[in-house]
């Protein structure tokens, strides 16, 4: 039951940020080492082995994400910003995120920052490099 509640809580507080995040996810970074606020989910392990938009495998082993308007290969840090761990990840897909989303990440990016029990988190984003395409 308490984790019921913490859930429910948690989603609660996540949809508090979603106008926000809908607003971060159509604007554009500009520049490295530009940041944006947003929630982030990860991919459903139905997508193994589907061809991404730049024409890779996605593998859900991978330190990937999926992004709306950076460049393919470029290298942003997330931060998971309830527990604050992060990691470094290359944009290799594109999509058109629903609900407000800033990224869809691998699920093995979701585990190491630390939210595939959730599903959702609230994080932010820090271009580090741009990448060609």
């Amino acid at each position: 039951m308490r984790h019921l509640l913490t859930s429910v809580l948690f989603v609660l507080s996540l949809t508090s940020f979603s106008l926000s995040a809908q607003a971060y996810s159509q604007a554009d970074i500009s520049s490295a080492g530009e940041t944006q606020i947003g929630v982030a989910s990860y991919y459903s392990d139905r997508f193994q082995g589907r061809r991404t938009a730049n024409g890779e495998r996605y593998d859900r082993n991978g330190l990937t994400a999926v992004h709306p308007h950076l460049p393919f290969g470029s290298i942003i840090r997330v931060t998971n910003l309830h527990n604050h761990r992060s990691i470094e990840l290359r944009v290799n897909d594109r999509t058109r995120l629903r609900h407000g989303r800033l990224l869809d990440v691998s699920k093995r990016a979701a585990r190491e920052l630390g939210f595939v029990g959730a599903g959702l988190a609230r994080v932010e984003i820090e271009v580090l490099r741009y990448g060609d395409s």
